[in-house]
């Protein structure tokens, strides 16, 4: 039977338009990373011509990395959803192919999230520090986390002109992942399994009222109500369904 290795895509690959871009992939079995000989990386566009047509990238510590994709593969494609990666690996004596949807975009979205403000925001951060050198790993998860959701949730969030209103929504989720990871070290319900709950909380509640400014067409421009701040995404309800809500009065 063949090996199943852990191809380890984080999120849709968010590529941006008239720039060139790089796909990395990561591969794993049996908690190393695999032995990756050699991979080469197709990109499809939306009517699934090829883009790059099985160009070689590098392999090394488990890791592929694409040649970098010139600014003019993308420069007259329209911008969205639709595109498709796939990346052959080889690995001993077998080849495995891993896709991924992706997005053209104008812009990759950024974390509006850094460690200062969760040492700022809750104490106890600063306190588990010594443990660890920084806390990038949990902001990182934490903003895999609310992407992804939001992306399943079918919100394009890279046309979001608000990062601010990630905020909340991250600092939550953060924290939610910090303190369950000391929790777990610690053993039983203690101070860092309540304030994860707590914290859990919080963060489902903050998605449930996510809302961003938004430049749908992404030619930096926001939607005909902005100027007046009443045009957002809004995700309501438990099924987080999107809306765009206006009031032009």
């Amino acid at each position: 039977m063949p090996t199943i290795y852990s191809a380890r895509w984080e999120g849709p690959s968010i590529l941006e338009k008239n720039a060139a871009n790089v796909i990395k992939l990561d591969v794993e079995h049996s908690g190393s990373a695999a032995s990756l000989t050699s991979g080469v990386l197709y990109l499809y566009d939306q009517g699934g011509t090829a883009l790059v047509d099985g160009v070689a990238g590098t392999v090394g510590s488990g890791t592929f990395t694409s040649a970098t994709i010139p600014a003019s593969v993308t420069q007259d494609k329209t911008l969205g959803k639709g595109y498709s990666i796939r990346v052959d690996l080889v690995i001993g004596t077998e080849t495995i192919k891993c896709y991924n949807d992706a997005v053209l975009a104008i812009a990759r979205p950024q974390n509006p999230v850094g460690q200062t403000d969760l040492v700022n925001r809750h104490s106890e951060a600063a306190n588990l520090l010594a443990g660890s050198s920084n806390l990038q790993g949990y902001l990182d998860a934490a903003y895999r986390d609310v992407l992804n959701s939001l992306y399943l949730a079918g919100v394009p969030y890279w046309t979001w002109r608000t990062p601010s209103a990630l905020r909340p929504v991250i600092i939550a989720r953060s924290f939610s992942i910090l303190f369950l990871d000391y929790a777990t070290l610690l053993q039983g319900d203690d101070r860092y399994y309540a304030l994860s709950r707590h914290y859990n909380e919080i963060y489902e509640r903050e998605m449930n009222g996510l809302r961003s400014m938004i430049d749908v067409s992404e030619t930096n421009t926001l939607e005909p109500a902005a100027t007046t701040g009443s045009a957002v995404i809004l995700l309501s309800g438990s099924s987080r369904r999107r809306r765009t809500v206006r009031n032009d009065s």
